[in-house]
């Protein structure tokens, strides 16, 4: 059970490596929409289109990029009104089959089909619909592609700190399992 914790504490380090890179994208972002607003307002006579449409591919890309590793730090949006107060092993096991029978049966089944769309879309030579627009629209199609399987990723972290605990009467402190409600110091 102890080799179940370091496989999963080895990908949610993975994932936490992938958001804090992505976090460099927001230094883009700034620098995009703060160009974006100064040729607006200064009326320049610059096509702005393309910039607008790679703001949203980034907004796109810093979310893909930290979702997976949020999930496996207990980070994202989560309605606990009905398990805290529950025994923290019933919240494991709720936690234990909803990611087993729902989470990770759609997220890997909508990953395994994002190849294809993914294909589709490079396949096409899909592009912006603006004339003046993005060309590419696949690199985006393939961030969210990506995006689903660090998702998956997650999950099967999420599962192994789960497996430890609940079959392998590991501590909580040892498995470091992160679940339900969190009171954040704000």
């Amino acid at each position: 059970m102890a080799n179940l914790v370091k496989i999963a504490e080895g990908i949610r380090r993975l994932l936490e490596r992938v958001a804090f890179a992505g976090g460099w994208l927001m230094i883009v972002l700034m620098a995009v929409t703060c160009f974006d607003v100064v040729a607006r307002k200064l009326g320049l006579p610059v096509q702005l289109t393309r910039f607008q449409e790679f703001e949203w591919h980034l907004h796109a890309a810093i979310f893909s990029c930290w979702l997976g590793y949020c999930y496996t730090i207990n980070a994202h949006p989560r309605v606990d009104s009905y398990t805290e107060a529950l025994e923290f092993r019933t919240r494991a096991w709720i936690e234990f089959w909803g990611c087993l029978v729902f989470a990770l049966p759609y997220t890997a089944l909508v990953a395994w089909y994002s190849i294809d769309f993914v294909y589709q879309s490079y396949a096409m030579g899909e592009q912006s619909e603006s004339a003046v627009g993005l060309g590419h629209r696949w690199i985006i199609k393939m961030v969210y592609a990506i995006w689903l399987w660090l998702i998956v990723l997650a999950i099967i972290s999420v599962l192994l700190r789960l497996i430890a605990y609940l079959f392998g009467k590991r501590p909580q402190s040892e498995v470091q399992l992160q679940i339900g409600h969190v009171v954040a110091d704000v």
